[in-house]
């Protein structure tokens, strides 16, 4: 765990909030073990004893005895979206493709966990794609993607390509126009599987993006989540200011002013 000022439980209970929240675990679904859980976060069981009983205070799990513990129904929380530049995206993915190195550590075909299926507007449990790569910027790794892409499409993509291409360039390729992005940006705590990717230590600060990607019909494509080391990586957006009724308010530059929410 990363030096910290909070006591080592209330790390983990972070660290399995987001967990819960991201939809780690699906609602209802059942926890590891206390046995599990201390050894996957390097912790003792009275620790992890600790944050769930904060994690139930919270409503977000629920104990019951003699059977375990579970993700309550209203675990997996979900974030408000925004619209993003689809050309100003496309510009900057390609000038990361040239300038960065990928790593495939995953690439499998499996069920949607509820929240990806629901992101993707797919039936739950229909087939995606999931692939988990490492991007490196002379050799030193700064962000850790998940990507999640409908079977229909995902079966016409290859393991070469995901170690050549971004997933935008790939689309292109076979003749999907990517035309609409919503995305999120926030700070999450690094967990196990994130910390050793980006080689920091668990429970350390990360910049997290969620990204859903539409073609030109509306269809969702892509599900993205990346996260990133803040010492490594910066995200930019170019503002314009516009006078809009009622106030003057900031928007990314080339978007249109009409029908924008003031930020």
């Amino acid at each position: 765990m990363a030096d910290s000022p909070l006591p080592l439980y209330h790390k983990v209970y972070l660290l399995l909030k987001q967990r819960l929240q991201a939809g780690g675990f699906a609602p209802l679904a059942a926890l590891p073990g206390e046995n599990a859980l201390a050894a996957e976060y390097g912790v003792s069981r009275l620790t992890i004893r600790r944050s769930l009983e904060a994690l139930e205070a919270d409503g977000l799990i629920e104990r019951r005895q003699g059977r375990g513990t579970f993700a309550s129904a209203q675990s997996a929380a979900h974030g408000t979206q925004h619209s993003s530049d689809m050309d100003s995206l496309m510009a900057h993915l390609a000038r990361m493709g040239m300038q960065t190195q990928v790593r495939l550590l995953a690439l499998d075909t499996l069920a949607a966990p509820p929240q990806v299926a629901a992101h993707l507007e797919l039936a739950p449990g229909a087939p995606v794609q999931c692939a988990v790569r490492v991007r490196s910027h002379a050799g030193l790794p700064f962000s850790y993607l998940t990507t999640y892409v409908p079977q229909a499409i995902a079966q016409a993509i290859t393991q070469a390509d995901l170690m050549s291409k971004p997933l935008l360039a790939i689309f292109r390729d076979l003749g999907i126009q990517a035309a609409r992005a919503e995305q999120t940006l926030s700070a999450v705590l690094a967990d196990p599987e994130a910390a050793a990717a980006l080689d920091v230590p668990v429970g350390s600060a990360l910049l997290s993006l969620q990204r859903l990607v539409r073609d030109a019909s509306g269809r969702p494509v892509e599900w993205l989540h990346a996260l990133y080391r803040p010492d490594r990586y910066e995200y930019r957006m170019d503002m314009q200011a516009h006078d809009m009724p009622g106030q003057p308010t900031w928007l990314p530059a080339g978007a249109p002013a009409s029908g924008e929410t003031p930020a």
